[in-house]
């Protein structure tokens, strides 16, 4: 039979909240049900997305696609959720696509594209801020579904690697546009090219991160952050996301018609 510590341990790595608070018979049963590779839980306005998969480090499979893409079809109907995150059970965010699954099959490479690309760019385009809660060591396409996200706060111990051409392949989830994005053309082809690792610090330095933040407290910083954006139009903050994806001086003026008829007068807003 398990310790209290064992149950505490296993729980922590699950990462379950105030899981100090059950009874030794509530963590055993939380702990013994199946396993839900992709969770969310909530808090208030903010939504967070767990990939709970720790035996393949929350690798990107099939299965973790499918499952991600159907909670996020669940949180763009969601009209309560302010901030979405996004992060990994256990020490590790995500370990990159299971490429093995795609090897045997007849256009492997085209089915992984296309699917890790069509999930990541649903992410990417939730009508709501995200930020990605990197908890731990990220590769592959494991920092491809982090950088989908609007801001990452990364923990100074881990690790993130494009390791891609390592394995004769370049990102493949909208991951390199996203990059040159962040940091250009020229320090992306560097980090694709030596596959060197990054330290939280670093991915702040370069552009990659906006900040450095110790696992154990990620998610109470996303809960102020959530509070934060709370207080702001939730149809004006959508728009202004869609016209940040688009560019151009056309979509910032069709953003401000749209969100002209919700306005509220300064004394309204300060109310």
């Amino acid at each position: 039979m398990p310790t209290l510590a064992d149950l505490h341990r296993d729980a922590r790595e699950r990462g379950i909240e105030r899981y100090r608070t059950l009874t030794r018979d509530e963590l055993s049963a939380l702990l013994d049900g199946p396993r839900v590779a992709v969770r969310v839980d909530r808090h208030g306005p903010l939504a967070v997305i767990v990939l709970d998969d720790p035996p393949t480090r929350n690798a990107l499979s099939s299965a973790v696609l499918d499952a991600l893409d159907t909670v996020l079809a669940d949180l763009e109907r969601d009209t309560d959720v302010r901030l979405v995150a996004l992060t990994g059970a256990g020490p590790v965010f995500c370990a990159g696509a299971d490429i093995r699954e795609y090897d045997a099959l007849t256009d492997g490479g085209a089915l992984l594209t296309d699917r890790g690309t069509a999930v990541l760019d649903r992410l990417a385009g939730l009508a709501v801020p995200t930020v990605a809660l990197v908890n731990g060591h990220a590769v592959g396409g494991g920092i491809e579904l982090a950088l989908a996200c609007d801001w990452r706060l990364i923990a100074p111990a881990a690790e993130l690697r494009f390791v891609h051409a390592t394995l004769g392949l370049t990102p493949g989830f909208g991951g390199l546009g996203r990059l040159a994005r962040l940091v250009g053309d020229g320090m992306a082809l560097r980090l694709l090219a030596t596959a060197d690792v990054i330290s939280g610090r670093r991915a702040v330095q370069i552009g990659l991160g906006d900040g450095v933040v110790t696992a154990p407290e990620q998610r109470a910083e996303a809960r102020r952050l959530a509070d934060r954006v709370a207080v702001t139009d939730r149809s004006a903050v959508a728009a202004a996301k869609g016209a940040l994806a688009t560019g151009g001086r056309a979509a910032e003026r069709a953003a401000f018609i749209a969100s002209w008829p919700n306005r509220l007068l300064p004394d309204a807003a300060r109310a």
